[in-house]
């Protein structure tokens, strides 16, 4: 979830909300006593790939570029206050 602890005043919280969601989540999934599935010897690789593969990409653009204008259009169109018409705006 986008802001889950945006900031630190948050934490708390963040730690009650998203607590109670995952055991949720988990009496849901799972029953007691059922076992873990056993994981495929290449568990994981594909997650790892995704990553490496933004890693060590080479566009154009450089890194910091990027986060500034990411930060630039965060703080002006989905600061702490939102408003809908600054968020459809920021869309664009």
């Amino acid at each position: 979830m986008h802001g889950a602890n945006r900031l630190g005043a948050n934490s708390l919280l963040d730690l009650v909300v998203f607590g109670r969601r995952a055991a949720q989540t988990t009496v849901e999934t799972f029953k007691p006593g059922e076992a873990q599935p056993e994981l495929s010897p290449d568990a994981g690789h594909e997650s790892i790939a995704r990553l490496d593969k933004v890693r060590y990409s080479t566009g154009s653009e450089p890194t910091a570029k990027i986060r500034l204008g990411m930060q630039r259009t965060m703080q002006k169109y989905a600061a702490v206050f939102r408003r809908q018409d600054y968020l459809e705006e920021g869309c664009k």
